[in-house]
């Protein structure tokens, strides 16, 4: 098991941000298409990267994915 530097606040929460999309796909329905990014989190390894949708992410993390 690997030891990461987690930098906690005062109330013991960390902060998240994504760092790399590891994965796409698309989810093709009859009126639109959904896309899904594979997002690998700090302070997480990739067998914890999560399925987020590209709405999502657009909203939550506005500039993430142009970077990417």
């Amino acid at each position: 098991m690997e030891v990461r530097d987690i930098k906690l606040k005062s109330d013991l929460v960390y902060e998240e941000k994504p760092v790399a999309v590891v994965d796409r796909k698309e989810r093709v329905t009859r009126n639109r298409v959904v896309k899904f990014y594979k997002v690998l989190w700090s302070n997480h390894g990739e067998e914890d990267a999560t399925w987020e949708t590209e709405d999502y992410l657009k909203e939550v993390y506005k500039t993430f994915l142009e970077n990417q």
